[in-house]
């Protein structure tokens, strides 16, 4: 069953937008769910793997979102292009910021992450390219090969598929020898330099992965809400990614898609005229995630399973 089981998500993925066509706002929900999953999980590799914090990973969004959104509007570059050089400018980025975080740990890493994140957001604002402080509006709905991706329903499986290729390379990477080492850092950095793994080189490696889902996850979410306001990638998204990453369950693949899921979702159920009592609640579900599921949302999966396999043997 369990070999399976991957398969029978990818279907049931793959039929939710065909049940839900009559409720395109759902379909749209899905879809930022699965945006903001794309982005924590660059945040579950750079905390849950190789046990480093970012309070600036909305930056990262933010580079690769008006890279790809001032590239296709202002010079009618192709969106495949445009898709890569934000990925690519969001890598940069990522690597920029890596070379003192490499000398930093803990709660002055965080500091010094959340400064240089609110300094791109600035420095963004500033340009006339990128629309300044009104924004990027009318931004192009998202066209590979010919074919648009102009409505919520098609969108759903472009961003699906970027989803799924950052859950493929966030698996492979943790299996990996490096995924390997920046565990081992995690655990015990005095040890693993012991033993002769070069910290610095996966530490910057960590980042630069993180930085390029979060570049990924930009460029998605610009060309499927069509508008750009720094605004939307300040301290509070960074922080509510750290919370999303920690409710699903750090370290683990699906755990981040699980807290995304209901980050979107309970946003929705709380309406416009409750949306302050939004982070109280999430600040509640938080709390007692970290209380009673220390792997998160996902260590739910994980009992179930157990109790699956026991009573398997038992029967």
């Amino acid at each position: 069953m369990k070999k399976y089981a991957p398969f029978l998500v990818l279907v049931l993925a793959l039929l939710i937008p065909v049940v839900l066509r009559q409720k395109p706002s759902l379909v749209y929900s899905l879809n930022l769910s699965m945006i903001y999953a794309i982005s924590a999980q660059g945040l579950n590799l750079l905390m849950g793997i190789g046990g480093q914090i970012s309070l600036g990973h909305a930056a990262f969004m933010a580079v690769g979102g008006y890279t790809s959104a001032v590239l296709v509007t202002v010079l009618h570059v192709p969106f495949g292009i445009a898709l890569l050089a934000g990925v690519a400018l969001s890598c940069a980025f990522g690597l920029v910021i890596g070379f003192p975080a490499l000398r930093l740990q803990g709660f002055y890493l965080a500091i010094a992450t959340l400064a240089l994140g609110n300094v791109v957001t600035d420095i963004i604002k500033r340009l006339s390219i990128t629309g300044g402080d009104y924004g990027l509006r009318n931004i192009p709905a998202p066209s590979l090969f010919g074919f648009t991706f102009g409505s919520s329903l098609s969108q759903f499986y472009l961003i699906l598929a970027g989803l799924l290729l950052t859950v493929v390379v966030t698996r492979n990477f943790i299996r990996s020898k490096s995924g390997m080492a920046l565990q081992a850092m995690r655990d015990s950095g005095t040890g693993a330099v012991a033993v002769g793994i070069n910290a610095s080189r996966y530490k910057l490696l960590a980042f630069v992965l993180a930085s390029a889902f979060a570049g990924l996850a930009g460029v998605l979410y610009a060309h499927s809400v069509s508008y750009l306001n720094t605004g939307n990638f300040g301290l509070d998204l960074s922080i509510n990614l750290l919370a999303i990453t920690i409710i699903g369950g750090m370290g683990t693949v699906w755990g981040v898609v699980l807290g995304s899921l209901l980050w979107v979702f309970v946003r929705n159920l709380m309406g416009s005229g409750l949306e302050m009592l939004t982070g109280v609640l999430f600040g509640v579900i938080l709390l007692l995630v970290v209380l009673f599921l220390p792997r998160g949302l996902s260590e739910i999966g994980y009992r179930i399973s157990a109790r699956f396999r026991s009573g398997h043997q038992r029967g």
